[in-house]
């Protein structure tokens, strides 16, 4: 298979290279480029779709004697989560992000017309890009050791957190956001290229849509992973690796608004150009942050360096260079056309709004980038003297406490860095998207808005009154509050005006909508969610916090191995089950903790699990080698493992020494665990020989783990009490985590009426005519398949 596989990359490898050669002759006059351009994309999609094919194959077959089935898959895993373990590790997620990138190919040649060989050529070069990542990375690498191929009998299995429904779902639309991101980096690179420095905006608005849509929906879907399965405490940690997705996005944002001004009236040319390469390079920044290593020691899913950082940040540098030379090559050749001059215009705002968006950015690109920043030789030092002061830093051991602290001076910066600095700048995105939206592109009548501002405002001071009372007194929540109230109102204004004209044209709108109500949701879940309370519960007991009982019911453990608490949780006349779950991830070298989530109207029970402590029994003592334990008035410490030669002794036998400290007298002794046959039971059976105890007491040897060195011992005749089983875990109440979900969900469709209407117009442009846009669903029906 190593073969067929290897064969498979390299023809896609050479068809990419062809169609980027082809596309790139055309336009020096070599005419037959178009067709061998047009051949490679096709050839490229049919062997990334057989790599898929094989690669899927082999992980349904089980074929452990591939390297990357056996680290990934095993035969107890589920036949679904044998498919997601395909884009699980490096290699497959190359493959999945490649598979993207050719079908999206497919369409570009359908939808370019005359940009077709500058945008291809461009778009091939990258898919070229990530099949070579793949080659490098090949997943279809036989295992070996020790320089012999083996074929395994069971491979090592899909990581525990990763055997859920939304890593079938997550990683894909992450890749297809970053595959589509590609897309109007290709068509500004053309457009500088043709000197089409207008037309490629129409043609890449929807492209750069979709893939706006699609990151959105997997930062989305990644925030509810991690909040219901993963234990984080949250949707949102600040995590390197979260934040580099999320940086691109916001980039991308911006890019939508230049787009939007330049398809209108021509202005910021070169904003649009710079903001569609820079979203891009940062995607491969992302990348690479995620890929290089480089943030192994600071995020708690980072990959670690497979071998692919110098070549990872070769692409990075040619991507970045080649990008923006090609517009500083262009730069003086690119007219400029002076936006409105009026403060009260669209321009005015949109231009607010992408500077905005562009330092939020900054600011979070460079708390994610320290880990990097800081380990440049002179620079790490002097930059914690800075940061420290007013920021907690971590030195490599926030999710590792176990490992050794960064000397060199790289450090990384956690939550309360964002935290601090990210809201303000965010509020004054919210006060743009109050009167934004209802300002004309050049000019607003000030009487006509000052009436269309008036219900909104008064939302928002009925909003703010009921926060007062409800006990909201921050000013900073109590302004995100009141101001989002705002910005709805206005927003939904704008809709209600927009639908007269058709419901495709309230995309944007809606998206604002739904921003507003995200916003709403993270406060209310950040700023007015309850302390986490620890509760220690024994096994049978309740405890009682925020007006909620909980009741452990026992620990019991899943087919899988799992463990689970069984709780029973009351709140008032209402009761219901919570199993939150707590099990050592052999995988991963760490205890996981999935929390037990209630979803009620207004906020969320959240039940994580913390510790499970067994039933303990007083008259026993867990020991390993030179511990010391007690039970009742002895003070036993564990010598070593006694086991006599049973050749010499003719039984099997193994027994404890101890150190035994009795009323400020010590003596060692040795309690014994024999095996006895006979010849009418040679199988036999284990016998205790329980060792005389100063004081009239015997002491027994009740188990015992050579492997981990330790013994458990019992003292028989005290009879002290056996302690119950205890559950301990923290609760607390998430006030508006409803609304976060809800608010990307009301985004994320806004966006996709967006992609509707901009794919019309677009197909209109292409014809050379203006499109009359439907109105309803059936229109859009009819309208669709007339085409």
């Amino acid at each position: 298979m190593y073969l067929l596989g290897t064969t498979l990359i390299i023809a896609g490898l050479a068809s990419a290279l062809l169609a980027t050669a082809g596309y790139a002759l055309t336009p020096r006059g070599h005419l037959a480029g178009l067709a061998f351009g047009r051949v490679g994309v096709r050839m490229t999609l049919v062997a990334v779709l057989a790599v898929v094919a094989l690669l899927n194959y082999l992980f349904i077959a089980q074929r452990y004697d591939i390297d990357y089935v056996y680290n990934y898959t095993s035969r107890d895993l589920d036949p679904a989560f044998r498919v997601a373990a395909v884009w699980a590790g490096q290699p497959g997620s190359f493959v999945i992000w490649a598979l993207w990138g050719v079908i999206a190919a497919q369409f570009l040649v359908r939808r370019t017309r005359h940009a077709e060989p500058y945008v291809l050529s461009i778009f091939m070069a990258i898919q070229a890009a990530l099949l070579f990542y793949m080659l490098i990375r090949n997943p279809f690498v036989p295992f070996m050791q020790n320089g012999v191929a083996l074929t395994p009998s069971d491979g090592k299995g899909l990581n525990p957190t990763l055997q859920n429904m939304w890593m079938l779902i997550h990683p894909p639309v992450l890749f297809i956001g970053f595959a589509l991101m590609a897309v109007p980096f290709a068509f500004a690179i053309g457009g500088l290229w043709r000197r089409d420095y207008d037309g490629w905006v129409h043609d890449a608005l929807p492209w750069t849509l979709a893939a706006w849509v699609s990151l959105g929906l997997a930062l989305l879907l990644g925030g509810y992973w991690a909040y219901e399965t993963l234990g984080w405490g949250g949707y949102w940690g600040w995590d390197p690796v979260e934040n580099s997705s999320l940086v691109p996005w916001l980039t991308s944002t911006a890019l939508l608004h230049a787009m939007l001004v330049q398809r209108t009236g021509h202005g910021l040319r070169r904003t649009t150009f710079a903001l569609a390469i820079a979203t891009y390079v940062l995607v491969f920044y992302s990348t690479f942050l995620t890929r290089s290593g480089v943030l192994s020691s600071f995020s708690v899913h980072s990959f670690v360096e497979e071998g692919l950082k110098t070549v990872l940040f070769a692409s990075l540098a040619l991507l970045a260079f080649g990008g923006f030379g090609a517009l500083a090559w262009r730069w003086r050749d690119i007219p400029g056309k002076p936006l409105s001059d009026k403060l009260l215009s669209r321009d005015s705002f949109f231009v607010l709004g992408i500077i905005a968006l562009l330092v939020i950015a900054t600011v979070i690109g460079l708390g994610t980038s320290m880990p990097l920043i800081s380990a440049i030789p002179g620079v790490g030092h002097q930059l914690q003297s800075i940061f420290a002061g007013s920021f907690k830093i971590d030195d490599g051991t926030t999710f590792d406490p176990n490992a050794q602290p960064f000397a060199d001076g790289r450090f990384g910066l956690v939550g309360d860095f964002y935290s601090t600095t990210v809201p303000p700048l965010g509020l004054i995105l919210v006060i743009l998207l109050i009167i934004g939206p209802l300002l004309g592109w050049r000019d607003t009548n000030k009487r006509s808005l000052l009436r269309a501002l008036r219900f909104p405002a008064l939302g928002a001071v009925v909003v703010a009154c009921v926060g007062l009372v409800l006990g909201a007194r921050d000013p900073l929540p109590l302004a995100y509050v009141s101001l989002c109230a705002f910005a709805f109102g206005t927003n939904v204004l704008m809709i209600v005006r927009t639908l007269r004209s058709g419901w495709l044209r309230i995309g944007g709108y809606l998206a604002h909508v739904g921003l507003m109500v995200l916003l709403v949701g993270v406060i209310a879940s950040t700023i007015y969610a309850t302390e986490e309370v620890r509760l220690l519960v024994p096994e049978g007991e309740s405890v009682s916090a925020f007006g909620y009982t909980v009741t452990f019911n026992g620990w019991r453990q899943t087919p899988e191995g799992r463990g689970i608490l069984d709780l029973t949780v009351t709140h008032g006349n209402e009761t219901f089950r919570a199993t939150p779950q707590l099990y050592f991830n052999q995988t991963m070298g760490a205890t996981m903790a999935t929390p037990a989530i209630r979803s009620e109207l207004f906020r969320d029970v959240y039940i994580s699990p913390s510790e499970y402590q067994p039933p303990y029994d007083r008259n026993m003592a867990d020991m390993s080698i030179g511990q010391s334990g007690t039970v009742g008035p002895y003070e036993f410490t564990f010598l070593a493992f006694d086991v006599p030669d049973a050749h010499t002794t003719g039984t099997a036998e193994v027994g404890a020494k101890l150190r035994v400290t009795y009323e400020g007298q010590s003596v060692e002794l040795t309690p014994r665990v024999q095996l006895v046959t006979s010849p009418s039971d040679p199988v036999g059976g284990i016998v205790d020989v329980p060792a005389e105890l100063p004081g009239g007491h015997k002491v027994t040897l009740a188990a015992f783990d050579p492997m981990q060195r330790r013994v458990l011992i019992r003292v028989e005749g005290l009879n002290l009490p056996v302690d119950p089983a205890k559950a301990v875990v923290t609760l607390s109440l998430k006030p508006g985590v409803m609304l976060v979900w809800l608010g990307v969900i009301i985004g994320v469709i806004g966006g996709l009426i967006a992609v509707v209407r901009r794919t019309l117009e677009g197909r209109g442009a292409l014809e050379g005519r203006r499109v009359r846009l439907p109105r309803g669903f059936g229109e859009l029906a009819r309208f669709v398949s007339s085409r």
